[in-house]
């Protein structure tokens, strides 16, 4: 298996974004857009569903130098709403499929046009569909989409939106947690195994193998028949090698593994010295998310110079509401 991370159709730094949902002017519009909406008025629609449809409407009948909105707010509702109408999160793959989509928009002290989020939206939906069709095969549906702005261009005149996006392949979660007596690894480089199996699962290394087992921390509810589950309001915990001392790890220095200090070979127990540390990391992780009812979603171990440990978390919706085709 290849490194999930890599597959970008551009380079992007990932970033937080601030929860929420949106929030609306003056109760007076709000209930005239409604009324203006029939689909607003069917009683099986939760609050969650209601929002994220006036929010759509409320975009795709903006027009040039109308309507405003504060630009986190807008990136935040636009994230909700590419999740909330284009992607199905019933199902995980251990070969999730992602890249990346990275554009500007015109910012004026601190605010945006919705008729600007709206084409981001109509751009960030086709190249999303462009790229779903041009995987193979029919089990394939978009497991999540985040959009965020890079930080460093939240002072300028423009704006860079980050929209990351994950694909489901046809392969589910099948790895188990244990790591038994043939778990010897060379910890980067998709070198394959070492040691007495040495030469084996080119492709693949320790982090590679580390992350199947951290995929098995993600736990989600089935929302049930005839609904479709999606995320929001998503954040991120992420932590590099270097940030975790840990004298007792086997490179003796960090708590995960690191390119510095690591043996070209690990063993079976270094390897469950590792898991176990992942493990409590993002059980940890999943504790103070869980505070804000957001759940696991997402996790990548990543290499390079040291490694990362990254997870996804977000808030889980259930709607009967279609897809936007």
């Amino acid at each position: 298996m290849r490194k999930n991370f890599k597959i970008v159709a551009t380079v992007a730094t990932l970033l937080i974004a601030a929860a929420g949902v949106i929030t609306f002017e003056a109760c007076n519009k709000k209930n005239e857009v409604v009324n203006n909406i029939p689909e607003l008025n069917t009683p099986e629609l939760s609050d969650m569903d209601k929002e994220m449809i006036l929010f759509g409407e409320k975009m795709k009948s903006s027009t040039k130098g109308g309507e405003t909105m504060p630009l986190e707010e807008a990136i935040r509702n636009l994230s909700n709403y590419e999740n909330f109408k284009m992607c199905d999160a019933s199902n995980y793959s251990a070969n999730m499929e992602r890249f990346t989509i990275e554009a500007e928009i015109p910012v004026m002290e601190g605010n945006v046009y919705l008729s600007d989020i709206n084409a981001l939206y109509e751009s960030n939906r086709k190249q999303i569909k462009d790229k779903l069709a041009s995987i193979e095969g029919d089990n394939k549906t978009v497991y999540s989409i985040f959009s965020r702005i890079e930080e460093s261009s939240k002072d300028g005149d423009d704006a860079t939106i980050v929209t990351r996006v994950n694909i489901y392949g046809p392969q589910p979660i099948g790895f188990g947690i244990d790591i038994d007596s043939t778990d010897y690894w060379h910890p980067f480089n998709d070198e394959g195994k070492c040691g007495p199996y040495w030469g084996q699962n080119i492709g693949m290394d320790a982090t590679d193998r580390l992350q199947q087992i951290a995929n098995t921390q993600i736990l989600l509810q089935d929302c049930g028949a005839g609904y479709r589950m999606f995320f929001y309001n998503d954040d991120i915990e992420y932590i590099y090698a270097s940030a975790w001392a840990d004298t007792n790890s086997p490179n003796g220095h960090y708590g995960l593994i690191h390119g510095t200090y690591e043996s070209s070979c690990l063993t079976p127990d270094d390897m469950r010295y590792y898991r176990d540390n992942i493990i409590a990391k993002i059980t940890e992780w999943k504790s103070q998310q869980g505070l804000a009812e957001r759940v696991l979603t997402l996790v990548r171990y990543m290499d390079g110079y040291e490694t990362i440990l990254y997870a996804e978390f977000a808030k889980v919706g259930c709607t009967l509401v279609g897809f936007d085709d």
